[in-house]
């Protein structure tokens, strides 16, 4: 009797397992909000199908600027070196429905030698008549597995943190593991004898450790002030500050931004936003001060600018500041303001 398939909705954690046994579908759909977790997920399938031939199988397309014929030929072609081929789509919620409904015909009878990867990193209503056929996997975290999360990463580095401190370096530093746990490395070294981290210790060592830092930019950018922006952006230069890190702290702002908007809209309670969004009641204020400085259109308009400038930083060989400067520059230039 064949096995009969239980479910196509993975945990990031199911996920993880499923591969490390070979236990690898022909098609997987990402979806949620940890990109890092995504990244990280992509690299262990590239590792596990591909080991050193990676050059010759793996595929990179963007979905604003690809087709679905354009991916499945690739999919449809033999793997040179390797027993699969990996494709990678990223920003795949960009791709117009019709190329979702050419692509929804090859999930009913994928190809074997073929793992394709759809990230969407934004919210899809995806209308899919297989959609039983691709594997989902959830990359979100909810306020209960973020607070249990961040308090692994703490404890790898030999600390306890208290609720309060989480959601302190959360209002900070976005909700992204990737930069939280580089925070956290941050403030292990001003720790001392101490073996419990507390929201005094993230305000203050936050602080002093990152003078002018990505948290600073985004807040410039929404109080759309273009000296101080720029101003920012340069003394983040001469600190060495990763661009795809400074990239990824403007675009959750503005992600925050947005959902604030949209709250407010329906008169929803601060008591109630502060429990959806997960953030300190000081950064929810200012949350709410941007919200009303923005349109959607102009949120809208500031994400996308955020696609480009990723798919820049990480297919150019442009200067890395470039990216970034462009970003500013187009954002402030769209609004003739300066």
């Amino acid at each position: 009797m064949a096995n009969k398939r239980l479910s196509n909705k993975l945990s990031y954690g199911d996920f993880i397992k499923k591969i490390e046994s070979n236990q690898i579908e022909p098609v997987y759909i990402f979806t949620g909000n940890q990109i890092h977790l995504m990244e990280g997920a992509v690299k262990r399938l590239k590792d596990k199908l591909l080991g050193q031939s990676d050059g010759f199988d793996f595929f990179n397309f963007y979905g604003d600027s690809t087709s679905a014929n354009e991916i499945l030929n690739c999919a449809k072609t033999y793997p040179m070196f390797s027993k699969k081929r990996l494709i990678v789509v990223r920003h795949a919620e960009k791709l117009p429905q019709q190329e979702i409904r050419i692509l929804d015909a090859y999930f009913s009878n994928p190809s074997a030698f073929t793992c394709l990867i759809l990230l969407f990193t934004e919210d899809k209503n995806l209308a899919l008549k297989n959609r039983e056929k691709p594997y989902f996997v959830s990359f979100d975290l909810n306020t209960k597995d973020m607070l249990q999360e961040i308090r692994e990463e703490a404890k790898k580095l030999g600390y306890s943190i208290t609720t309060e401190a989480i959601e302190t370096l959360i209002s900070l530093v976005g909700h992204d593991i990737q930069y939280i746990h580089k925070e956290l490395e941050k403030i292990s070294l001003f720790m001392d004898k101490k073996q419990i981290i507390e929201k005094g210790d993230i305000q203050q060592i936050i602080e002093k450790t990152t003078f002018e830092d990505a948290f600073h930019l985004t807040n410039a950018l929404a109080e759309r002030n273009k000296k101080k922006a720029l101003n920012i952006l340069i003394e983040l230069q001469k600190k060495g500050e990763e661009p795809l890190i400074i990239l990824n702290r403007i675009y959750w702002r503005f992600r925050l931004i947005w959902k604030v908007k949209e709250l407010m809209g329906k008169n929803t309670t601060e008591e109630a936003m502060l429990r959806e969004l997960g953030v300190s009641s000081g950064s929810l204020y200012y949350l709410k001060q941007h919200a009303k400085n923005f349109s959607y259109r102009d949120i809208k308009h500031i994400i996308e600018t955020i696609y480009k400038s990723d798919r820049w930083l990480k297919t150019s060989s442009v200067p890395r500041d470039t990216p970034l400067v462009n970003l500013i520059l187009e954002f402030f230039n769209s609004k003739g303001k300066s």
